[in-house]
């Protein structure tokens, strides 16, 4: 009997699966009948073949799909499941390409482009995606990207860092389709020092994401295990999660709240035990200053700095980024630096995401 042939697959970029969700801007795009759906992202390590990993986790119903490719640099190959062109993804599962034997190189751009039939109703990640349709039309928007996944097959082993987060992380308000949230940033900080270069930096983080409660997609503790300790090559992650409680939870309390420091933090050991069950080590980032935006208030503003000194000083986590450090206004430390604000007084613009990955020690990190 032939023996298996040896791959090494490490995460290489990611999208947290998200359920079907209703459209709520007039660029979002839900309608994939008959359509051709093309995401594009880009790699944060290189490997000697790849796959995709596409997703129905939040689904409820089976879902089809007829073909799938994927672009590297002009070239589009075919995606084969099975050695099949088209898949049916069960209602909650996943499928994973067959290995594809092509090289790709840290930073690649590509597209990964999918052919629905008839009936679609994707349930996935919310990212920017172009439609064409069977009448030559086509459309450019916010719509669910079926591929959750690319991994790589490195011929050594790769470590890969999971940034599990909200809107902050995801890399809400920076420039669309630059890449330029602050895990990008930081995974362009390690690959220019030489012990880095087997790293990859993948980006959990969900837009209106909560550590405890449902808000857009499912919260932290229901998707941890899924989207981090699933996630191949995984071995750190930087935690920056709880504004979103802390704000809606206090600026709603009679839907939602209130959300105590003490609730934070209690959701934070649950995910400090499960990283260290799970063999991960585990870096917190205090909470950026918020004071200005929609759901600020002097309750949710105590709450938060009471987080950020639990983060400081319990020795809980296995590491401290001070987000808040290098973000908060010297002369009013409730608010984000003017210079580092998109204008909402929550998200930052490109130069405060750059910023803040500026501020992580590629020493807080396990060693190469």
């Amino acid at each position: 009997m032939a023996t298996p042939a040896q791959a090494s697959w490490v995460s290489a970029w990611t999208a947290a699966p998200f359920p079907a969700t209703p459209v709520l801007t007039q660029r979002d795009v839900r309608d994939y009948a008959g359509a051709t759906v093309q995401q594009e992202l880009v790699l944060n390590t290189g490997g000697s073949r790849l796959r995709v990993r596409m997703t129905n986790a939040l689904g409820a119903a089976p879902l089809d799909f007829l073909a799938a490719s994927v672009d590297i640099e002009g070239h589009a190959v075919s995606l084969r499941f099975g050695g099949r062109e088209g898949a049916t993804l069960p209602a909650g599962g996943a499928l994973v390409s067959d290995p594809v034997p092509i090289a790709v190189k840290r930073f690649q751009r590509i597209a990964v482009t999918v052919r629905y039939g008839a009936v679609a109703v994707p349930a996935a990640h919310l990212l920017t995606v172009t439609v064409r349709y069977p009448d030559g039309r086509s459309r450019t928007g916010r719509g669910p990207a079926l591929a959750a996944a690319v991994e790589v097959d490195r011929p050594r082993p790769g470590r890969v860092i999971v940034t599990l987060g909200d809107s902050i992380t995801e890399g809400a308000r920076a420039q669309p389709e630059s890449f330029t949230g602050w895990p990008e940033q930081f995974a362009a900080t390690l690959a220019i020092l030489p012990r880095y270069g087997a790293w990859s930096v993948v980006n959990a983080g969900i837009h209106g994401n909560r550590l405890m409660r449902e808000g857009a997609g499912p919260n932290a503790l229901a998707r941890f295990d899924r989207d981090v300790l699933a996630i191949p090559g995984a071995i750190d992650i930087i935690l920056l999660e709880g504004i979103n409680d802390i704000g809606w939870g206090n600026a709603k309390a009679a839907t939602d709240g209130p959300v105590s420091a003490e609730d934070v933090i209690a959701a934070y050991r649950q995910i400090i035990d499960r990283a260290h069950s799970g063999g991960l080590r585990i870096i917190g980032a205090t909470l950026l200053p918020y004071r200005g935006s929609v759901y600020f208030t002097s309750n949710g503003e105590l709450a938060r700095q009471a987080v950020n000194r639990w983060i400081r000083t319990s020795n809980a986590f296995d590491a401290v980024v001070d987000f808040e450090r290098v973000m908060a206004d010297p002369r009013d430390p409730d608010r984000l630096d003017s210079q580092w604000d998109s204008g909402d007084h929550l998200h930052p613009n490109d130069a405060g995401y750059a910023t803040m990955a500026a501020a992580i020690a590629p020493n807080l990190l396990s060693e190469p």
